[in-house]
């Protein structure tokens, strides 16, 4: 790994006198606290003399590695990706490239790389390249040790406060109630590989939550699941195929469960990543919420990437709902079949060394099979098609206390408007986590 930062000095010393002139300043400077660790001043200063006017491939590489330090790795990996074109600099991107993803435990990936310098012409980078398949042959080759890292798990604990604890209920049910309350919320996941690499092989994967109010105990929340899916890598797309079941329960009592088929696949491009996804599932409900029964196919596309210093992820989903719906003794009718839209953006700012912003928001748009007929919240008898909105913004800020634990505080906002008053609501979420990675 020397080697690495050698090369890495050279080029930052040379990418400094080819800067434009109202950019050296601030890439000496970058160049400076990048060597003497500072790697968030750095990429500041680096984006700073973007601005100045510096476009050339040797600001691209340096953004990339400083990106690469900070473990930012999607954000550094677009940028190593333009320079794959250029003749002086692709093989140095692939090296960047090959090491990153090691990192990541991609060593399909790494090994693509690094089989790609073993035909350049660095004499250096060819015996580094084939040094790195040596060893991750070796590494393939035996069985894995307990040492080796083969399952991931977080577990998060939170304490927070709802203004509408109800909206859930609500939803759910044919009442009209608003209360406030405290909670406290634990989650944890994890996931195991069975077999195989992470581009290649089996894993198994569930989550469990739990939420419980200091006073609205009809109001906890609890969901499991569990799943297994199988990764591929097909035509430069890394491909996810499984299933799921899930259980979720509303104050102590099961509401329903859920089978829930997963088609994923999502593509590096030069300049961010694409994951686009079907996950068609089946609810099955208990007595009491036979309403819920029936198909949900929901398809999503994801854009994620850097901007600037931000990471930028921008969401579109489709849900398209075919339930059973509610018939009252009285002839009131009840749709829970909705055709729902979303869009989203979400954004995630590095301040300071540990530190990091973040803020978002998702804009719904549901429209619901047939007329629901209903007394209303009003005392008005209504015979309609039942629309609605719903705004969910956010912002937040995450602390890195350690490597694998860190704090976390957000609010949260969401404004539900329908033509319906017994399904308008707005409420305000605030908690603070504490999480750590296993």
């Amino acid at each position: 790994m020397a080697l690495t930062s050698k090369l890495l000095a050279g080029l930052l010393i040379y990418a400094a006198i080819a800067a434009p002139a109202g950019a050296v300043e601030p890439f000496v400077s970058g160049t400076a606290a990048f060597k003497d660790g500072h790697y968030e001043r750095a990429l500041a200063l680096f984006e700073q003399a973007r601005q100045a006017g510096q476009q050339g491939p040797s600001l691209t590489y340096n953004l990339g590695v400083t990106l690469f330090k900070l473990q930012r790795y999607q954000a550094a990996q677009a940028q190593f990706q333009q320079l794959l074109d250029d003749p002086e600099w692709e093989e140095v991107a692939r090296l960047q490239l090959g090491l990153m993803a090691e990192k990541q435990g991609r060593p399909a990936s790494a090994v693509g790389h690094y089989r790609a310098l073993t035909d350049g012409t660095s004499p250096k980078l060819r015996r580094f390249a084939l040094a790195r398949l040596t060893a991750l042959a070796q590494t393939s080759d035996r069985k894995p040790t307990a040492e080796e890292d083969r399952g991931l798990a977080l577990l998060s604990l939170s304490s927070g406060y709802d203004s509408n604890a109800y909206s859930l209920q609500n939803a759910l049910l044919t009442d009209d109630s608003v209360g406030e309350d405290t909670y406290t919320e634990l989650f944890a996941w994890g996931q195991y590989r069975l077999q195989g690499t992470a581009e290649d092989g089996w894993r198994l994967h569930g989550f469990a939550f739990g939420r419980r109010y200091s006073d609205l105990d009809s109001l906890n929340l609890s969901s499991f699941n569990l799943g297994v899916s199988r990764h591929v890598s097909w035509q430069g797309w890394l491909v996810e195929l499984g299933g799921v079941a899930e259980t979720a329960s509303l104050g102590g009592e099961r509401v329903t469960s859920e089978w829930r088929l997963v088609g994923r696949m999502q593509h590096t491009f030069d300049s961010g990543v694409l994951t686009l996804a079907y996950l068609p599932g089946y609810f099955a409900a208990t007595e009491d919420f036979r309403y819920l029964d029936g198909w949900r196919q929901r398809f999503e596309a994801r854009w994620t990437t850097p901007l600037a210093m931000l990471d930028i992820d921008a969401l579109y989903r489709l849900d398209l709902d075919d339930r059973q719906d509610l018939t009252t003794a009285d002839d009131g009718f009840y749709s829970y079949s909705p055709r729902r839209q979303t869009v989203g953006l979400e954004a995630e700012l590095p301040v300071a060394q540990g530190w990091t912003l973040n803020a978002g928001s998702h804009y719904r748009v549901s429209h619901y099979q047939d007329n629901n007929r209903l007394q209303d919240s009003d005392g008005q008898f209504k015979d309609r098609a039942r629309d609605g909105t719903r705004l969910r913004s956010w912002v937040g800020a995450e602390l890195r206390l350690l490597p694998r634990l860190q704090l976390d505080a957000r609010v949260v906002r969401t404004v539900n408007d329908e033509n319906f008053d017994i399904y308008s609501y707005d409420k305000t979420e605030a908690n603070l986590s504490v999480r750590y990675v296993f």
